[in-house]
């Protein structure tokens, strides 16, 4: 009888945990305690597809709850019980610690030291040069032109037939000025240096088959982010920009998982959404054109009073941003970072923003709460802003 109580006890407690915290964790922390009890879960859907699953399906919370229900009539059997041990240890083992996904990270100062060498020629032309040459006059100079900071290891790989070398060296020219931007704009003590593994599939079959191993519970079919080995997986696209674009998008979701861990879900997306547009030529010179497709969208909204309100939109959970209009959803995500990024107030929301989430990264952000205290007139204001600017479209 006391065994079976604390096995009651230990449900009770393993639903209860699951209540309060689902509706608070990322997409990337749901899909990955979905896969850990074996369930398939599309993070594009809503967690009700999963609740409402059909009875043939198998659905870890109908089975938590029938055994449950069992137990109090001592009526389980020998496969309920082993089943519930599994999925009971697969959340006392990984719930707790999902709750704050933030990748690891280094300091920005632990550089990768490349020696440097410099020597002359016979006819007196200065060289420099990583491997040490062979002449007797050259000495090594790295401590004078070696970088003194590092923000990020990229680890660039395409696993099939290789990537042509214009495009290889295009992506990692877009990530360095994603980070660049977003570095540009935080202080010196929260930046963290993040290893980003970027992998580019050159068939569909490849792409497929790795998604299936590292990310079964997502149906991506042109790219996705892992939180697992922190990598951003991308299928090659018909033309080079489109393949870039996907790449951005998601290696944003890296970099914003290892400098801020949890971020509001409006955030994560706009701010993928954002980045994916822009090639680092455009970053570097500050030429961020609108994206016109989101303008109209949500300004026909508008036109037909059907647009959210911002201080419902910024309170959504990840469940309820998912369960709407995705088409809507990543358009207002993108509009909200596009305007902070247009005018003085929102880059200094923008900055304010960043710093308190790389300061407590497992912290739950009060957006509306946010917007009143550092921004002039408040959410009001900025959305009367922002509603002129779809007016204007």
């Amino acid at each position: 009888m006391e065994k079976l109580f604390k096995n009651l006890f230990g449900v009770g407690f393993i639903l209860l945990v699951l209540v309060i915290t689902w509706g608070n964790l990322s997409q990337a922390q749901k899909h990955w305690v979905m896969d850990l009890v074996g369930v398939s879960f599309d993070r594009a859907q809503p967690i009700t597809r999963l609740i409402e699953a059909p009875n043939n399906a198998k659905n870890p919370f109908t089975a938590i709850k029938n055994t449950v229900n069992n137990i109090a009539n001592n009526e389980t059997t020998q496969e309920q019980q082993t089943e519930l041990q599994q999925v009971t240890r697969s959340f006392e083992q990984h719930a707790t610690s999902s709750l704050c996904l933030k990748t690891k990270t280094r300091s920005i100062n632990a550089v990768d030291k490349t020696s440097i060498y410099r020597w002359t020629d016979k006819n007196g032309q200065v060289h420099f040069s990583d491997s040490k040459p062979k002449q007797q006059t050259s000495r090594e100079v790295t401590e004078r032109y070696a970088s003194k900071t590092q923000y990020f290891r990229l680890n660039l790989e395409s696993p099939e037939q290789g990537l042509p070398t214009l495009l290889g060296e295009q992506l990692q020219r877009d990530v360095n000025a994603i980070y660049s931007y977003l570095s540009d704009r935080m202080a010196l003590q929260h930046l963290r240096q993040v290893d980003l593994n970027l992998k580019v599939f050159n068939s569909a079959a490849g792409f497929e088959s790795y998604r299936k191993i590292h990310a079964p519970s997502l149906n991506a079919v042109s790219g996705f982010y892992t939180s697992r080995n922190n990598e951003a997986v991308v299928m090659q696209q018909r033309y080079d920009q489109q393949t870039r674009a996907i790449a951005r998008h998601e290696a944003t979701h890296v970099i914003n998982a290892g400098l801020f861990g949890r971020s509001p879900i409006w955030f994560n997306e706009g701010l993928a959404e954002y980045f994916e547009a822009y090639t680092y030529a455009e970053l570097k010179n500050n030429i961020t054109p609108a994206k016109q497709y989101h303008l109209n969208h949500l300004s026909s909204l508008m036109k037909r009073n059907q647009l959210p309100q911002l201080h419902e939109y910024l309170q959504l959970s990840n469940a309820e941003w998912r369960a709407k209009d995705q088409k809507t959803m990543y358009g207002m995500a993108w509009s909200i970072i596009y305007l902070l990024q247009s005018h003085q107030e929102g880059e200094q929301l923008m900055n304010a923003l960043m710093a308190q989430m790389a300061e407590s990264p497992c912290s739950i952000i009060d957006a509306v709460s946010f917007w009143q205290q550092h921004y002039p007139g408040g959410l009001a204001a900025f959305e009367s802003r922002w509603r002129i600017m779809l007016l204007s479209n």
